[in-house]
């Protein structure tokens, strides 16, 4: 190969970086690991995933740490989650710190009311279960044993079904 096509190799490869490198800066106002925003709560979808407006960008989100009982098809306790995050939440402005991206593209997020972490709170209400397949923090763990200890919320039934087993049963 003569100089020019070794000169055409080296600028093809810079150009081809260059553009590996510019799809994984991330573009301003997007939502992205690590970051933190506020923004203002328009939807409760459920009582773990929430929709947010920051700016003119609607933002899908889904508690991190945390899973509450599913509403399709409804599971104990499902509406009780859901009010209880839309009468903290719902129309509220919001801290937001982004964990992760889950499969379904929505922002995995720890989100806070006026310094109240949401994900807590549902734990203490016994609303929700730790999600310890992706969160391991011993905090969370605790907050659950003892709602669970006191009886609260979901964990006043005898044998409260966890939401990946719900989920699991309806696909079969």
């Amino acid at each position: 190969m003569g100089f020019r096509g070794r000169l055409r190799v080296c600028w093809s490869l810079l150009l081809g970086m260059g553009l590996l490198i510019g799809m994984a800066v991330p573009q301003p106002g997007h939502a992205v690991p690590g970051s933190t925003f506020e923004a203002k709560v328009i939807g409760v979808t459920d009582g773990d995933s929430l929709k947010v407006l920051r700016g003119r960008e609607s933002i899908r989100i889904r508690l991190e740490g945390v899973d509450c009982p599913e509403m399709r098809p409804p599971q104990p306790y499902c509406r009780k989650a859901k009010t209880f995050i839309s009468q903290r939440a719902f129309n509220r402005k919001v801290r937001v710190r982004v964990i992760t991206t889950d499969k379904y593209g929505r922002k995995v997020c720890r989100v806070e009311v006026d310094g109240q972490d949401l994900s807590v709170e549902l734990l203490r209400a016994g609303l929700a279960w730790h999600y310890k397949r992706y969160n391991q923090e011993p905090a969370l763990a605790s907050l659950q044993a003892e709602a669970r200890a006191r009886k609260r919320g979901l964990w006043a039934d005898p044998n409260p079904i966890p939401p990946w087993e719900w989920r699991r049963r309806k696909r079969s």
